[in-house]
């Protein structure tokens, strides 16, 4: 009597197809690499030990996301600063992904995600503090002060909570004046620190023409008032003239017993 293979062959097909399932479940994780794992579209389950793992493949889709630290630069753009006036800023900023979860399926992407409300962060907060401040202590935008900083880290990781980003940090790589007030700014500037320069020279002016009129009296020597006004005033004309300043010494003309000029 003749035996049957049907049985044989169905045992051999289901005995490969196992294998195969089995085999075709596994997969590499990198390290520093988070896969989310979703069966027949529901989450599972999200991986983030660097290995080998398993996962019955039929019906299974893997989305890999770096965990590594990411850098994106921002082009130069123009924003107004806190005066109103236009400057031109780039930044840069570093941030990684905590929930891949949330980055997979919460956003399309998120690396495009970040850029873009970055670039509205960036614009905001440089709308609130000034280019530039005569007060040390009060934040600007010129010397990054902490609160600047801060500002742009926590208004960013507001709007990127949602997509599991954390920000690590923002920093503006490039500030200028825009061009069309860039001259006008630098005169400015320099008009600025030519008033606190001359300040500065009268002020040491006045110290020293008090001391050394007080020490012309204490070595004895007799000076009507009107000799110390003006000796005074040509000592403060040499102090504080920004200019090489030429002495001159007053010439006594002599004249005839009858008034004339000789």
């Amino acid at each position: 009597m003749e035996s049957n293979p049907l049985p044989m062959l169905l045992f051999f097909l289901f005995c490969g197809t196992a294998l195969l399932a089995v085999l075709g479940g596994f997969f590499v994780v990198q390290p520093r690499t988070q896969v989310v794992v979703l069966f027949f579209g529901k989450y599972v389950r999200t991986v983030v030990d660097d290995g080998i793992a398993w996962v019955f493949p039929i019906g299974r889709q893997l989305y890999r996301l770096s965990a590594q630290v990411m850098s994106i630069e921002l082009p130069r753009m123009m924003v107004l600063e806190a005066h109103g006036n236009p400057i031109e800023v780039a930044a840069v900023v570093q941030y990684r992904v905590r929930e891949a979860q949330k980055a997979a399926l919460e956003v399309e992407s998120p690396n495009d995600m970040v850029r873009l409300l970055a670039s509205a962060v960036v614009k905001n907060v440089c709308s609130q503090f000034p280019y530039a401040s005569d007060d040390p202590a009060a934040p600007c935008l010129r010397k990054e002060s902490t609160a600047v900083s801060e500002a742009l880290e926590q208004e960013l990781q507001e709007l990127v909570q949602s997509a599991g980003i954390e920000v690590l940090q923002v920093r503006l790589n490039d500030l200028a004046y825009a061009a069309e007030i860039a001259q006008s700014m630098l005169q400015r500037q320099q008009a600025v620190a030519m008033v606190e320069a001359r300040h500065t020279i009268v002020d040491g002016a006045v110290g020293i023409v008090t001391q050394a009129v007080q020490r012309m009296q204490e070595s004895g020597s007799q000076m009507g008032v009107d000799s110390t006004e003006q000796f005074a005033s040509n000592l403060m004309l040499v102090l504080c003239s920004g200019e090489h300043v030429q002495t001159t010494l007053p010439l006594m003309q002599a004249t005839t017993s009858q008034g004339v000029p000789r």
